[in-house]
């Protein structure tokens, strides 16, 4: 789990627990000229104070709604270089599923370009990033992929978030978390050999269906926007307002004052449950360090899960309710006619 950080911005979530993985964004940085500077001459773990692992995104993400960049590959190229993350991602040019399949085209072939230029000039390892909206365009970008690198160490698949957000009822989508499941398996199915990161997935829910598809790695900055629109984590529960806003937002129900009672983040030890809501409610940082605390745990748990063989009962729980619930259903329909054809066979 890769949590995204803003780098001239607090929190530093490093200086109050132990993380391993940190994500940042190539764009961020190039757009903030005092930040670039002190990057490209500190590298980016010293100007960060943080010794763990650092993808560098590109930041394609940024331009989705953009027709032509004010970067080209060869300035995140240079950046990667001089600021020596430990990996980089080629910049691509994210998928709009409300645009038309022209545009979205040429998107696919600017993303392909810069991959092709990248993949074959760079001097730290590189994530190449599959994108498509329908499975027959994703199987030929994974085509496209395989002609510059055949087994690449790490394999993206991008374009998914706007998915979840922007396609609820959509008539093309109409089942898009199902598409996303199918797409997943299909970029594991062409790439066996290669790690497998989704992007910007990595909800505290989502991620137990992400991982239990096989994917290997996510990213989210869902701790810290989550935290700024006023609400909190907990294990196995959506959003919550830890204080009741009278908006029709869900606020703490007693079930979840429990959860929150026992919880060990840097932010609730020591503190008793009303300290802990008063403390959550009023102040930005503490809710985004206490989200990130609450997806690292859940990560960790769900790894924990899968050597002791429950992960199924696990996801089942952590899913059966809320948005994703039909969709672990739907997966699980996949795995049952995968074991019956092999009784059959």
């Amino acid at each position: 789990m890769w949590l995204g950080h803003l780098p001239s911005l607090e929190p530093h979530l490093w200086n109050h627990f132990d993380i391993e993985t940190v994500m940042v964004s190539a764009y961020e940085i190039i757009r903030n000229r005092r930040v670039y500077n002190e990057v490209c001459e500190r590298g980016i773990h010293k100007y960060l104070g943080f010794d763990g692992l650092i993808i560098m995104d590109s930041g394609g993400f940024s331009f989705q709604k953009k027709d032509e960049l004010d970067v080209d590959p060869e300035d995140i190229l240079e950046l990667y270089e001089i600021s020596k993350p430990d990996l980089g991602v080629v910049l691509d040019h994210p998928l709009n599923p409300l645009e038309d399949e022209m545009k979205n085209r040429e998107r696919w072939l600017k993303t392909l370009q810069n991959s092709d230029l990248m993949l074959k000039n760079g001097k730290i390892p590189l994530i190449p990033v599959v994108h498509g909206y329908s499975l027959e365009d994703l199987k030929k970008s994974c085509d496209d992929i395989k002609n510059i690198h055949e087994n690449p160490p790490i394999i993206g698949l991008g374009s998914i978030v706007p998915l979840i957000f922007k396609c609820r009822g959509s008539k093309k989508f109409k089942n898009s978390v199902n598409f996303i499941i199918d797409s997943v398996r299909m970029v594991r199915k062409e790439f066996p050999d290669s790690l497998l990161h989704v992007f910007g997935i990595g909800s505290t829910k989502s991620m137990h269906l992400m991982y239990s598809l096989g994917v290997d790695s996510l990213d989210s900055m869902g701790w810290r926007l989550k935290a700024a629109y006023g609400c909190i984590q907990l294990p196995g529960v959506g959003d919550r307002y830890p204080v009741n806003k009278n908006n029709g937002r869900p606020s703490l129900t007693e079930s979840d004052k429990e959860l929150l009672s026992v919880c060990e983040c840097p932010i609730c030890e020591d503190k008793s449950l009303e300290e802990r809501i008063r403390l959550l409610d009023s102040d930005f940082k503490s809710r985004a360090i206490h989200n990130a605390w609450v997806f690292i745990c859940e990560r960790d748990l769900y790894h924990q899960k899968l050597l002791d063989g429950s992960c199924f009962d696990f996801c089942n729980e952590r899913l059966k309710t809320g948005f994703f619930s039909k969709h672990f259903s739907y997966a699980l329909q996949e795995v049952v006619h995968q074991r019956l054809d092999s009784v059959n066979i």
